[in-house]
């Protein structure tokens, strides 16, 4: 299938251009901790539980690839620039008042290994990288107890570089260094054990080139749209969901983005994922995928494992009147039979 990734040697860079030398790679962003989904958003709300925390493990194969492209605009890999990545997510998530949820994410290096080339290398050692900030609000509908809800979000990636926040700190050495904004909206809902969510969003980012010498097509990242669909089977009586997940971006604004959609500055990936919640307390899930398209981060397989703390809140069972004579069975002497209490 499509190669994935990347940058292209051998080929003239455009001029003109105003590229930031440098981004992270990784392109996967975990949901917030305790949802039923890797990547496309389905909050959730304290009337289904008020914190969830854990650890998302991500590993990537050829995320970064550099090659060439022959005159019918195939793509010839030839250096694996990054050829395995294995990052851990630190997630983190509350809601209050049923309607607002707040969440945020730490992604941490542990490992890259490739071949250095055109002024690109993997990282060395274990670094931190830029720490994701969110906020969702829910407009209406309840995303797990409805079969249509709505919700308003919006991630901002603090860039710790920039900040100066880097003191006893080993940083990824591909962190951008600049403020990046995610708003969103989230629209799903949850009927017959089909769990679904559609989102899509739009990421401010300043455009960005990795490598030298190479073409801008493949080598870039800049301000995207972000589209995102889930679909799954669920039961929350078994407190297990199963299905596929599908994220779309592409670059939308800058010069180095000659159209939407076009296939070096539009990346694709596709999940399928299952979960399941130990004991109403510990949620697992996993899940392996590929990426499409030539965006770099995008690999050509992707594995993610998921182990968080999410309690769930037990359904209350409800109060029975068997006979129907308006005395709740647990104050009727006779359950069976209309009459009087005693």
């Amino acid at each position: 299938m499509g190669v994935l990734c990347t940058a292209l040697l051998g080929a003239k860079s455009a001029s003109g251009q105003t590229l930031s030398k440098g981004f992270a790679v990784n392109r996967y962003e975990p949901s917030s901790a305790g949802e039923w989904s890797f990547w496309v958003d389905h909050p959730w709300y304290s009337s289904t539980r008020y914190f969830a925390a854990g650890i998302t493990l991500n590993y990537a194969h050829n995320p970064l690839v550099f090659g060439s492209v022959g005159s019918d605009g195939s793509f010839s890999p030839q250096i694996s620039v990054i050829q395995h990545q294995f990052l851990g997510h630190v997630d983190v998530a509350g809601s209050f008042l049923d309607r607002v949820q707040i969440n945020a994410s730490l992604p941490i290096t542990f490992l890259e290994r490739g071949t250095k080339a055109a002024g690109a290398e993997p990282a060395n050692g274990v670094a931190m990288g830029d720490p994701r900030l969110g906020l969702w609000v829910r407009l209406f509908g309840q995303p797990l107890r409805s079969a249509v809800s709505l919700s308003l979000g919006a991630q901002v990636w603090v860039p710790l570089r920039s900040f100066g926040l880097t003191s006893g700190v080993a940083l990824s050495s591909s962190d951008e260094g600049v403020l990046r904004v995610l708003p969103k909206l989230a629209l799903g809902g949850f009927a017959k054990h089909i769990l679904w969510s559609f989102t899509a969003g739009f990421q401010y980012r300043p455009a960005a080139q990795i490598g030298s010498g190479v073409d801008l097509a493949g080598s870039t990242v800049g301000s995207e749209l972000q589209l995102g669909a889930a679909i799954a089977y669920a039961d929350m009586q078994r407190r297990f969901a199963i299905g596929p997940e599908a994220v779309l971006a592409t670059q939308v604004l800058g010069d180095n983005a000659p159209k939407p959609f076009y296939r070096d500055f539009t990346s694709l990936e596709i999940l399928l994922g299952a979960h399941y919640n130990i004991a109403h307390q510990v949620n697992v899930g996993v899940a392996g995928g590929i990426g499409l398209l030539r965006q770099p981060g995008t690999p050509d397989g992707r594995v993610l494992l998921r182990i968080g703390y999410a309690p769930m809140k037990e359904e209350k069972k409800p109060i029975l009147d068997r006979d129907h004579d308006g005395i709740l069975d647990k104050d009727d002497a006779c359950p069976d039979d209309v009459g009087i209490a005693t």
